[in-house]
């Protein structure tokens, strides 16, 4: 018997994930219908994150938790030059915080639902898509995209899930634990 730290992930193949999109959009709209937001909700970020997991499985990269999710989709953002579908996916996720913090009513996350439709359809046009050019990419934007690229594509394990392998840059890149001025007025 294996325990649960053992067990290989098996994800579905990308079409499913596209397909799982097309439903969860179907889904919050039936929600909303119905008048239940916090359901709608989390329809709207199945929409979406299934578009990313299409992406993601279709290129080998993780997408097993949300951190992927949010460096497949600045990864992409960057990569197809479309800063609006970084400004869509946070407008997305927060859709996905209502389930626990109540925050939107019907309305809100209908409107939430016709973002994520749109941005669904986007990410779904990358699937097996040439990126364009990279020539608008600056500097800056590549290391971001090398950054992303680890996250996306370092082999998991469960100690991979806490950070515990970062080394180098990206450790010596984490924020303190406490902001600098804490430390500062405490005397530390």
């Amino acid at each position: 018997m294996t325990t649960a730290s053992q067990e290989q992930l098996r994800p579905s193949p990308p079409y499913r994930y596209a397909e799982l999109s097309q439903e969860h959009i179907a889904e919050a709209a039936a929600f909303l219908e119905a008048g239940n937001a916090l359901q709608a909700a989390e329809g709207v970020w199945g929409a979406a994150s299934s578009a990313l997991k299409a992406v993601c499985q279709e290129r080998g990269w993780n997408h097993r938790f949300h951190n992927h999710l949010r460096a497949a989709a600045i990864y992409l953002s960057l990569e197809w030059n479309r800063p609006d579908l970084d400004l869509m996916f946070g407008y997305i996720e927060n859709a996905h915080i209502n389930y626990y913090e109540h925050q939107w009513y019907v309305g809100e996350v209908r409107r939430r639902l016709e973002v994520a439709k749109s941005y669904a359809q986007e990410i779904l046009r990358m699937r097996g898509a040439e990126p364009p050019g990279q020539e608008h990419l600056t500097p800056e934007m590549t290391r971001e995209m090398a950054h992303f690229r680890r996250t996306l594509t370092r082999q998991l394990n469960d100690r991979v899930a806490f950070g515990a392998e970062l080394s180098g840059p990206e450790l010596e890149n984490l924020p303190p634990v406490k902001p600098p001025h804490i430390h500062e007025e405490n005397g530390q």
